[in-house]
């Protein structure tokens, strides 16, 4: 709990902070936890506990610890949640903004008032699409955007997206996903190949295809995927015709507590994704131990500055990835003191961290206060 107890100067004793979303999302619960732990009086207000397609896909609803729960409220209480809050009360607009929910929130807040920001993501920036999207937010940007007192953006692409998008910078701070961390030993059963891990759903957006056509390249390591999707016949396919099948272990679905079981156990973790917003299982191998190669489509690529955490290579590049999947499998397996300085490090992403790092945002938006560096780039590690 480092970290959260102690405001920063002028930060009033009890902040009233309301957090918006879609679903209570588990990237987000354990730092708004900690800023309930730490004093300030939080609600969540959120349009359901958990979507179906997120409950197929294995999550689970998490805990929000001290902090009160609204679920599925009518316009008529939206406007309600936001009059009755206490004027210095903060609003964040996170996974409900393009929902009805976040909307309404939005507009209640403009009409009365109160402060407000955002956390999102960077848009798909690809093809025509991109361009449309691009449109959307910077229309936001002349109309709600703004009363948008800050934006919390994941990565420096979510931060690259909304500068693009018109906002001013002073306004933008590096945001993350954040995972809680899982007790358990480090590593697993000891193999002689290097072990490479891919987590994720089988569809293209993720990138496997490209690790399967990239890992012809690299012999003497084994791959395993943990995942399902539409794809996976055909990944399947791909990987008998690069004879590369005996390689590749397809492990299918499995709970939180197992993925994290084999993210221990392996010795990097790849997410080739084409597109990915951020990319919570970087997270998630960090904090095991385990290093991460990824791509410069993930948000969660701002994390790996160090190269004893791991090697981002340009999107959609077999080659830059084949260096990296080479470099790695050269240096053979992880030891133990490689992984406790990884899990060591992982602690600046950990809630306690960030719930600092918020209110410490805050702290500079409405007091003054100096601006503060994202706890992963403050150049400890």
């Amino acid at each position: 709990m480092t970290g959260t107890n102690k405001k920063p100067k002028g930060l009033p004793t009890h902040v009233e902070l309301i957090f918006w979303h879609n679903i209570i999302s588990p990237h987000q619960a354990p730092f708004v936890r900690e800023l309930a732990a730490a004093g300030n009086e939080v609600l969540v207000v959120s349009t359901e506990a958990m979507s179906e397609g997120r409950r197929r896909l294995g999550w689970a609803v998490p805990s929000v610890g001290r902090a009160r729960v609204i679920l599925g409220p009518t316009q008529a209480q939206v406007v309600q949640i936001v009059e009755s809050s206490a004027p210095g009360s903060v609003h964040f607009i996170a996974g409900a903004r393009g929902t009805p929910l976040g909307r309404q929130a939005a507009l209640a807040c403009r009409a009365s008032g109160r402060k407000m920001g955002i956390i999102s993501e960077a848009a798909d920036s690809r093809g025509f699409g991109g361009s449309l999207r691009w449109v959307k937010y910077a229309r936001e940007r002349i109309t709600l955007g703004k009363h948008f007192d800050f934006i919390l953006a994941m990565g420096q692409k979510g931060v690259r997206w909304f500068k693009l998008c018109g906002y001013p910078e002073s306004r933008i701070f590096p945001f993350a996903y954040v995972t809680d961390r899982h007790s358990g030993r480090l590593g697993g059963t000891p193999v002689n190949a290097v072990r490479f891990l891919f987590v994720g759903q089988l569809i293209s957006r993720k990138g496997l295809d490209l690790m399967q056509q990239t890992f012809v390249r690299v012999p003497h390591c084994e791959l395993s995927v943990i995942g399902d999707g539409p794809q996976k016949a055909c990944l399947q396919e791909q990987a008998r015709r690069s004879r590369i099948a005996d390689r590749v272990s397809w492990l299918g679905k499995m709970d939180a507590a197992h993925v994290q079981r084999h993210i221990g156990a392996a010795d990097v973790l790849v997410l080739p994704s084409r597109e990915d917003g951020w990319g919570a299982v970087v997270n998630e191998s960090l904090m095991a131990g385990t290093p991460v190669i990824c791509s410069t489509a993930c948000g969660a690529a701002d994390l790996i500055r160090q190269p004893w955490l791991g090697s981002v290579f340009q999107s959609g590049s077999v080659s830059e990835l084949a260096s990296a999947l080479s470099s790695w499998a050269s240096a053979g397996k992880r030891s133990t003191a490689e992984r406790e300085r990884i899990r060591d490090w992982a602690r600046c992403i950990e809630a306690p961290s960030i719930a600092r790092y918020v209110e410490k945002i805050l702290e500079h938006i409405y007091n003054h206060g100096p601006r503060p560096q994202a706890p992963w780039r403050d150049g400890s590690a």
